[in-house]
């Protein structure tokens, strides 16, 4: 089961909607800030810096290059 939802923060406890669904199952938990305004100040962004910090997973089932097999001619 997947859920996906948006909250605001205010103390330590974050309110799970329908939470009965989820109740006795493992869960793995991704807060992602959609504050963030990284892409307003483009000239001073570093954007190898924040996606070497930050990396997308694209899909689970996606095998990457090596650095070898990427600078293969």
């Amino acid at each position: 089961m997947r859920m996906e939802f948006n909250t605001t923060i205010n103390n330590n406890y974050i309110k799970i909607p329908n939470y009965e669904k989820l109740k006795g199952h493992k869960v793995k938990v991704i807060l992602i800030d959609n504050t963030d305004t990284i892409l307003d100040n483009k000239k001073d962004f570093d954007f190898i810096e924040y996606f070497s910090n930050n990396p997308i997973e694209l899909a689970e089932d996606v095998r990457y290059l090596s650095r070898e097999e990427a600078n293969e001619r």
